[in-house]
């Protein structure tokens, strides 16, 4: 029989497609890449939200008091570098770049670092409570420097799709 993607060359048996064809097959992003592709799509989206929201209470803030905190200027430093980061890390990411690995890497850790500060440091120096919305920030980033991070370093796949 014939390959089912191109009609031209005999199929294998396994893939029902012949050799040409399962080579470009494996270097598209799918399977388990689905799931940090919509991460960073989502976070992007999210992010620049975030941004766009905490701008505009900065701002109303300070026309009210007429005073920024140290804490509101890193925050907002950290809030447009994980925007940049994440714009970036997507862009590479859909382009198959050979830097991905690493730019995945840097955008995990990062993540988890913006966590920290904005959940931990946050009821350190307010000396409030954690709620659920701080939890959920924190395992998020727990999340991606645990499973993600070794998933880039150490699977093959990676290496095929973006590393060719």
């Amino acid at each position: 029989m014939k390959c089912i993607e191109c009609n031209r060359s005999e199929e294998n048996k396994e893939s029902g497609l012949c050799d040409a064809c399962e080579k470009i097959e494996l270097g598209k992003i799918n399977g388990l890449l689905y799931l940090p592709a919509m991460g960073l799509v989502l976070g992007t989206c999210w992010g620049a939200i975030e941004l766009y929201s905490f701008i505009l209470s900065i701002f109303s803030y300070f026309n009210k008091t007429n005073f920024l905190s140290y804490y509101a200027i890193v925050a907002l430093v950290f809030m447009i570098s994980r925007l940049l980061i994440s714009t970036y890390a997507t862009w590479s990411f859909f382009r198959c770049k050979k830097s991905v690995p690493k730019v995945m890497i840097i955008y995990y850790v990062i993540g988890l670092i913006i966590a920290l500060y904005f959940t931990v440091f946050r009821v350190i120096i307010s000396s409030e409570q954690y709620d659920m919305k701080d939890i959920v920030i924190l395992l998020n980033g727990i999340f991606g420097v645990v499973i993600w991070i070794p998933y880039f370093l150490l699977s093959k796949r990676i290496n095929i799709v973006f590393c060719r």
